[in-house]
């Protein structure tokens, strides 16, 4: 295949790789706001996906040395890219792994920091993970076919590791200049310092990591509002997480059912948070529910741990016809 023809054939395929990026985007998205994940926080940088541009392709293809394809068109699984840039090293682990449990296609590993550390515990150097994932049949996608077997390559890496990255890709590694040993070796030891800070995050977030965020109560406070009080809570305020953070060992892995069968119980109190809706934002929240619940069943530690104005819970009191007085 010539340098035209190649081209040629590039020009006519290149929006199909496009759009099988941009699947492959969204299929990762979804699955992790599925599992539960804000992705307007999670993601460190927008993903999206990239296609590769010509003059870079045709010098991938034919000019490089340490390239030796037969059919270059075929081999070169880069054409589309994304990347997923995120905060903690155990996030990285856990797009991987929807990378890996995902059926619309057939993900090949490439490489792996951990995997690199371990060949080579002594170097340091560039850190990432990188995945090959083909379609594994055709795709429908408007009036056009994505073919079995379409590359698109994905890079997952911190945000540590990006910076990194972002540094080192051009002008270190792809630079015409010779690049002085005093250089390489701050590169190392920056390397060495970023997986040192990667790690030491993750210890931070380890722990940090409470009931709130093993059990996911507020996603599961949420789910409860919508079903009992039949409308969209508003999103949770700083105040209303102070609340779940003072009262968080309270909260045990069965904290869902549990709040699920005392609502069932206490059937007056999805009514009582309904008629309440405009009075008092609160109760437009999904922690109004368990703050009836301490009311009603952990009065005493309420009024001595509550960490807001006492007026607040006085209201909630007020509406379920409970005096705090008498505890």
């Amino acid at each position: 295949m010539t340098h035209s023809e190649f081209l040629a054939k590039w020009h006519d395929e290149k929006h199909i790789y496009q759009m099988w990026g941009d699947f492959v985007v969204s299929k990762i998205i979804s699955q992790l706001a599925s599992a539960g994940q804000d992705v307007d926080s999670y993601f460190k940088l927008p993903p999206k996906a990239r296609i590769k541009e010509d003059t870079s392709l045709i010098d991938k293809a034919f000019f490089r040395p340490n390239k030796t394809y037969q059919n270059p068109y075929k081999e070169i699984e880069d054409k589309v890219a994304c990347r997923f840039v995120l905060l903690l090293l155990e996030h990285v682990e856990e797009v991987a792994t929807k990378i890996r449990d995902e059926q619309s296609w057939n993900a090949l590993e490439c490489r792996h920091f951990i995997d690199e550390r371990n060949k080579d515990p002594l170097l340091f150097t560039y850190q990432s993970v990188h995945f090959v994932v083909r379609a594994r049949e055709s795709i429908k996608m408007g009036d056009l076919d994505i073919p079995k077997d379409t590359p698109c390559e994905i890079q997952i890496r911190t945000l540590l590791q990006h910076a990194y990255a972002e540094l080192t890709h051009d002008s270190i590694y792809k630079t015409k200049k010779i690049v002085k040993p005093e250089i390489h070796r701050t590169i190392a030891k920056s390397m060495a310092l970023i997986e040192t800070t990667d790690d030491f995050f993750s210890e931070v977030h380890r722990k940090l990591m409470g009931p709130l965020e093993n059990y996911n109560v507020v996603n599961e406070l949420d789910l409860l509002y919508k079903s009992f009080i039949q409308k969209d809570p508003l999103p949770m305020q700083k105040s209303s997480y102070l609340v779940l953070d003072t009262f968080e060992d309270l909260i045990k892995d069965d904290f869902s059912s549990k709040m699920n069968e005392w609502l069932n119980k206490e059937c007056h109190i999805p009514n009582i948070i309904k008629n309440k809706l405009e009075s008092n934002p609160f109760f437009q929240q999904s922690i109004s529910i368990f703050i009836c619940w301490l009311i009603i069943a952990k009065r005493n530690r309420l009024k001595r741990d509550w960490p807001l104005d006492s007026e607040i819970i006085e209201n909630f009191a007020s509406a379920l016809s409970v005096s705090l007085a008498d505890y």
